[in-house]
């Protein structure tokens, strides 16, 4: 008889197309799922994939299990969800898992708000890596997950809803040599320490890469690059007031220091200065009352930061665009 991580494990190789990929979203080894694959098919006494170097496909015997597995594995979720709303007043669990810019900037606000609305629901907020989200998920270790899309490369096992994006600034402490510039430059910026996150996508890597060389070449840039790795927007902007760094921030990461008066916003902001957020679960899970009603929630923080952002960038005369 099959259990259901080996159903899970032959819908995420298909889904996935290579063992590498699979192996990755299983939160595995490729050895450790090569091994288990195989045993599987020693079991079924057949293959279920044929294996080249551009990936695999299911065979016949492949199809089947496919066609039956994807059929299982969205009965069991569906009972999972039954089970969970028709067991009355017993507390729930409603797992999130956020790369911690989008948290910091969406996801947070709307969990608070689901403390009201939702009482008999505990959430867990599981913060991160954003790349690491889509492994969470598959591993179901949560089952609604908020990441910057830009870095995010498309998974026909995820449903993705595309949030607006939200603009970001560079903040400095009160005072710093460069709050009082009328106009700054990127290579101004980048003469100064920068606290960053681990890992960045793409599209901000690229410009900030050019943007240090170009500061190098002329002499100007700081010896470390960066100097400081947070993984906190919120913690980072913290730091501010301690030193002369600089740190990226979205108004909502921003706001409590910016009112406090603890930092000022640098007057140069650039389209990829932004974040593109998503919103991803398992395709096929059927979503419980709590994990709605999240949605609903986050679609309203949504929308509320965005015309949050519009406004205060207005104020400081900065392009609201983002890229």
């Amino acid at each position: 008889m099959l259990e259901v991580r080996e159903l899970r494990l032959v819908q995420a190789v298909a889904e996935h197309g290579t063992l590498v990929r699979a192996a990755r979203v299983l939160g595995v080894s490729q050895p450790a799922l090569t091994r288990s694959l195989a045993a599987l098919e020693a079991k079924l006494r057949g293959q279920l994939f044929e294996r080249s170097r551009q990936g695999v496909i299911p065979t016949n015997l492949g199809r089947t299990v496919l066609a039956e597995a994807a059929d299982i594995l969205a009965r069991l979720d569906r009972l999972d969800s039954a089970v969970a709303e028709v067991r009355g007043g017993q507390v729930r669990e409603l797992r999130i898992v956020a790369g911690t810019y989008v948290g910091e900037t969406l996801g947070h606000r709307a969990a608070a708000r689901m403390l009201s609305v939702y009482p008999a629901t505990r959430i867990r907020l599981i913060a991160g890596d954003w790349a690491e989200v889509p492994r969470v998920i598959h591993a179901r270790e949560a089952s609604l997950g908020i990441l910057d899309l830009r870095g995010h490369e498309p998974d026909p096992g995820l449903v993705v809803e595309r949030l607006r994006p939200q603009p970001g600034v560079f903040v400095v402490r009160r005072g710093h040599p460069l709050a009082s510039r009328p106009e700054v430059t990127l290579a101004d910026i980048l003469a100064f320490p920068l606290i960053m996150i681990g890992r960045l996508p793409q599209a901000v890597q690229g410009p900030m890469a050019a943007a240090r060389e170009a500061a190098r070449a002329a002499g100007r840039a700081h010896p470390a690059f960066p100097a400081m790795i947070q993984d906190s927007p919120s913690v980072a902007v913290g730091l501010l007031r301690h030193c002369d760094a600089v740190t990226a921030a979205t108004l909502p990461v921003a706001h409590a220091a910016l009112r406090a008066g603890d930092v000022e916003v640098l007057r140069w902001r650039a389209p990829w200065v932004s974040l593109h957020p998503g919103v991803a679960r398992l395709r096929g899970h059927a979503l419980g009352e709590a994990e709605q009603g999240y949605l609903d929630l986050l679609r309203d923080v949504d929308r509320e930061v965005e015309q949050e952002g519009q406004a205060w960038l207005a104020e400081l005369g900065l392009s609201a665009e983002c890229g």
